[in-house]
């Protein structure tokens, strides 16, 4: 897995790269959450274009990030998810539950 750091007006976009799994979850999150306190972001979107699989572990880091967020009163939201994400999102019933856009005009 490899996370790319960009920033888009006051929103800060983490794209993974990867498998978002068991094995690279943990570390994922450590990197990202760092980012986020050291920064301390307002709005973080995870650019899930280029992942290609993700596990209960993957499903868990998003919660969590979206927790920590929502507990600041901060923004979170996914940007992007491939097809296979989707489906994961979907049969797990958190298309709903995640803010999700699909195109960066979306983002405000």
């Amino acid at each position: 897995m490899e996370l790319k750091f960009r920033e888009l007006n006051k929103h800060k976009i983490f794209q993974l790269i990867g498998s978002l799994d068991i094995y690279t979850a943990s570390k994922i999150k450590k990197e990202i959450t760092q980012i986020i306190d050291e920064e301390d972001c307002k709005s973080v979107i995870l650019d899930m274009s280029s992942v290609n699989h993700m596990d209960s572990s993957g499903i868990a880091l998003l919660a969590n990030i979206k927790k920590k967020m929502n507990n600041e009163g901060n923004k979170f939201a996914l940007f992007s998810p491939t097809n296979d994400i989707m489906a994961v999102l979907k049969l797990s019933s958190l298309d709903t539950f995640f803010t999700i856009y699909n195109s960066e005009k979306e983002i405000s």
